[in-house]
């Protein structure tokens, strides 16, 4: 119980921890990213606007003349060329004076590219183009991003870089002091446990002399309903105990007792007081049982399970309704399948079914025989996975819920 809190407690303060981290990195290489964008398209927008001349109209020392960006050092050290091509495409000029490793060939190609592409911005390899046009020709600047990418990379390798040291650092911490963290919650578990476990234990003397003096006076006396009564009561109660008890002994994470079970065998012989008394409410009871199924599980366990399915199908299946029943076995696992007919308009979710003393009577009075203790499909559950499987609850149409548990 505390290895499975501690690992739950790690898992989730590392996954919050994984997601700022993740959020950070993102916002800082996105922000770079985007600043990169709009000096680049400040570069090209004022070569558009200067024919690719601002450098000779800025002499050196000289003041920005109007019209110049302040940023003149940056275009400075811009690498960019310059092709013009006439309207129907061919390149008729390109001006190299500006970079170094584009050779006549590379540029003619670029820019009939580009022309192609019939778009007025856009990327090309490591270059972004500007397109412009006149009566006469068009001009398509090229600016060289190759710095702009290094950077980036750099600036994404060190951020991740330092993500992943501080993902490294914050766990061991996380993985140090969990255990001073989880305490107090293990504590308050350990008690809850151990009141559960002394008054399940408790409750058996007393209702076991309850139960019996209960037929001495029914011998003595005879069948009333009040003995009726008292007999019910205390069969819930006996009920309410055994879960409760067998919940802590899970919960514990005690070893359970196995041994090789023809289950198919014990299965049919359980169904059958069930069938019995579902032909009492004139119910439909139908069930398929593979048979030769051997397991290696707990004969309490795993009777716990049919009976808790069993007594829900039998107090809750609607009136005139069906139920059916199989057990079957697939590569992996043995599947036990209980379907039956509910109120059509049924909007309790799921999951909620399986919570602890959930009972959809908010008011949790006890009018109705067939109310229970809302513990039975949580311990079933438990004891599924327990047995490394699970137990799920569905819908499949309206007016019938399905039970489906997996060990």
């Amino acid at each position: 119980m505390i290895k499975t809190i501690r690992k739950k407690f790690i898992i989730f303060a590392m996954a919050a921890v994984t997601i700022l981290l993740v959020l950070l990195m993102l916002t800082i290489n996105g922000f770079t990213w985007i600043s990169f964008e709009h000096q680049s398209d400040e570069v090209l927008n004022e070569l558009a606007s200067t024919d690719g001349m601002f450098m000779k109209l800025m002499p050196p020392n000289s003041k920005p003349p109007n019209g110049i960006l302040p940023q003149i050092d940056m275009m400075r050290s811009a690498r960019y060329f310059i092709a013009k091509a006439d309207l129907d495409g061919n390149v008729i000029f390109f001006d190299l004076d500006q970079i170094f490793y584009v050779y006549e060939e590379d540029a003619v190609d670029y820019a009939k590219t580009a022309i192609t592409r019939n778009s007025p911005t856009g990327r090309i390899d490591r270059y972004k183009y500007k397109i412009t046009k006149n009566s006469t020709y068009q001009t398509i600047y090229f600016l060289d991003l190759t710095r702009e990418l290094l950077t980036m990379r750099t600036i994404f390798i060190v951020s991740v870089s330092i993500a992943v040291c501080s993902w490294l650092i914050v766990l061991l911490f996380v993985v140090l002091l969990s255990g001073k963290f989880i305490h107090p919650i293990i504590n308050n578990l350990e008690r809850q446990k151990q009141f559960i476990t002394n008054a399940g234990h408790e409750l058996k003397t007393p209702l076991a002399i309850i139960q019996s003096n209960n037929d001495a006076m029914t011998l003595i006396h005879g069948e009333n309903k009040y003995n009726r009564n008292i007999k019910e009561q205390v069969t819930r109660l006996n009920e309410l105990t055994s879960n409760l008890l067998m919940q802590a002994k899970l919960n514990e994470e005690v070893e359970l007792m196995k041994e090789q079970i023809n289950i198919s065998d014990l299965t049919g012989n359980l169904l059958q007081p069930y069938q019995d008394h579902a032909a009492i409410r004139e119910l439909s009871f139908q069930s398929h049982i593979e048979p030769g199924i051997i397991c290696h599980t707990n004969r309490q366990a795993f009777t716990q399970i049919i009976t808790v399915l069993m007594d829900n199908a039998i107090k809750y299946t609607s009136e005139n309704g069906e139920i059916f029943f199989s057990l079957t076995k697939d590569s992996k696992n043995i599947v036990i399948c209980e379907e039956n007919s509910c109120d059509p308009e049924m909007d309790v979710s799921p999951e909620q079914l399986f919570e602890r003393f959930y009972r959809a009577d908010s008011a949790r009075t006890r009018t109705d025989q067939k109310s229970g203790y809302g513990i039975g499909l949580c311990v079933a559950r438990s004891i599924c996975e327990a047995f490394g499987g699970g137990m799920t609850a569905e819908y499949p149409k309206p007016g019938l819920i399905r039970f489906t548990a997996r060990i």
